[in-house]
C-alpha cells in the first residue's frame, strides 16, 4: 500500500474519536475519509506511549551518528576562516587539532565547510590596505551635485599583441593547451576619454604614457571637445595618479575653462572607463584579432569606437552611481 500522508488535525480528530468509544468504521464514515487499520493502530500506540498524536519533529531532527563537530568546534572554523580567508585545508585541520584535540581529514573539513558552514573557495577581490572608505565617501557626496552629462572621464589602460584566452575546451580527461605565437608580445598602451555620450578622445601607442604625453594628449585632442563650465562635457575627472597632476594639467585646463577633479586613491570602481577597458579586452580575447592584425592599433581604435558609446556609456555611469537621466536619450 503506498503511503499517504494525514493531516495532524485528522490524527487527533481520530485519535479523540476513538478515546470516545467510537469504532474505526464510524470513525471513517463521519469525517468521510479512509485510515487503514495499520495507521490507526500506530496513531493509538503512540498516544499511549507520548500523550501525543504527532511525532515531536526535533526529536528526529538529527538522525544517524552525531557529528564529530560541535556547534563550539563550527564558530572555532568560522572565526579561523574570516581571521585568515586563504588559509589552507591542511592548516584549518590542523589548527583545529591544536585547539580542540579534534582530528579530522582535509576532505572531511571541506565537506563540513561547504554543506554545513556554507563556506565556499571563491577567488578574492584584490583591495588595497591604503583604500580611504572617508575619502570615496566624500568624493561621492561631492559629485551628487554634479549631472552625469558634465563629467568626462579619462584613464589609461594596456593590452598584449597577443590577449590569451584563458579558457579551452577539450574531451573529457585530456588536458587542454595554448601555444605562444610570441615570447615577447607587444604592449600597446591606451588612454581615452569617455562621456555620456561615449567615447571622446583616444591615442594608442607602443610605449608607456607619461605626464608629458598626458599633457600632450589634453592639449591637443581631449580638451578641443569639451567645453567651459557649467556646460556639458565641461568637469574633467582623472585618477589620482602622479602624471595626472601636474602644474601644465592644471593649467591647461584652467585654460580651457574645464573643471579638473581626481579620484580618491585606489577607486577604480568610480570610474566609468575602467569598465569600457575590461570590454574592450573581453572583445580582443574573444576574436583574436592582434594575433595577425597588420596594424594593431588601428585595429584596437576600431573596437573601441564600437564598444564605446552612449548606450554603454549611460550603463557604467549609472553603474558607478552617478547622476545619470531617468531613461538614455
Amino acid at each position: 500500500m503506498a503511503f499517504r500522508p494525514y493531516a495532524p488535525a485528522t490524527k487527533i480528530a481520530v485519535v479523540w474519536m476513538a478515546l470516545q468509544g467510537i469504532s474505526l468504521a464510524e470513525i471513517c464514515w463521519l469525517l468521510s475519509l479512509s485510515v487503514s487499520w495499520q495507521s490507526f493502530s500506530r496513531w493509538l500506540h503512540l498516544f499511549e506511549e507520548t500523550c501525543c498524536v504527532v511525532k515531536d519533529p526535533d526529536k528526529y531532527k538529527a538522525r544517524g551518528r552525531p557529528s564529530t563537530l560541535t556547534n563550539d568546534k563550527c564558530e572555532f572554523i568560522v572565526e579561523l576562516v574570516q581571521s585568515e580567508p586563504s588559509l589552507f585545508l591542511a592548516k584549518i585541520r590542523e589548527q583545529l587539532c591544536d585547539s580542540s584535540g579534534t582530528l579530522l581529514c582535509v576532505e572531511t573539513v571541506h565537506q563540513n565547510l561547504v554543506q554545513r558552514l556554507s563556506i565556499t573557495l571563491k577567488k578574492p577581490k584584490t583591495q588595497n590596505t591604503r583604500k580611504s572608505l572617508l575619502r570615496k565617501y566624500t568624493f561621492v557626496q561631492q559629485m551628487e551635485f554634479f549631472p552625469a552629462d558634465f563629467l568626462v572621464f579619462t584613464g589609461n589602460s594596456f593590452c598584449d599583441n597577443d590577449l590569451l584566452q584563458l579558457y579551452a575546451r577539450s574531451s573529457r580527461g585530456m588536458p587542454a593547451a595554448w601555444f605562444v605565437i610570441n615570447q615577447n608580445p607587444l604592449r600597446l598602451s591606451l588612454l581615452a576619454a569617455i562621456s555620456m555620450d561615449g567615447l571622446v578622445a583616444l591615442t594608442t601607442t607602443a610605449k608607456t604614457f607619461n605626464g608629458r604625453k598626458f599633457e600632450h594628449f589634453l592639449e591637443y585632442d581631449l580638451l578641443p571637445r569639451m567645453n567651459r563650465y557649467p556646460d556639458y562635457n565641461s568637469v574633467l575627472v582623472c585618477d589620482n595618479a602622479t602624471v595626472h597632476q601636474g602644474k601644465r594639467v592644471r593649467d591647461l585646463c584652467k585654460a580651457a575653462g574645464v573643471w579638473l577633479l581626481f579620484l580618491p586613491p585606489y577607486c577604480p570602481e568610480l570610474n566609468p572607463i575602467k569598465l569600457g577597458f575590461a570590454a574592450i579586452k573581453q572583445n580582443l580575447q574573444a576574436s583574436q584579432v592582434l594575433n595577425n592584425a597588420i596594424n594593431p592599433e588601428w585595429e584596437i581604435r576600431k573596437v573601441t569606437g564600437e564598444l564605446l558609446t552612449a548606450e554603454f556609456s549611460y550603463k557604467v555611469f549609472q553603474h558607478a552611481g552617478y547622476c545619470v537621466p531617468p531613461s538614455p536619450n
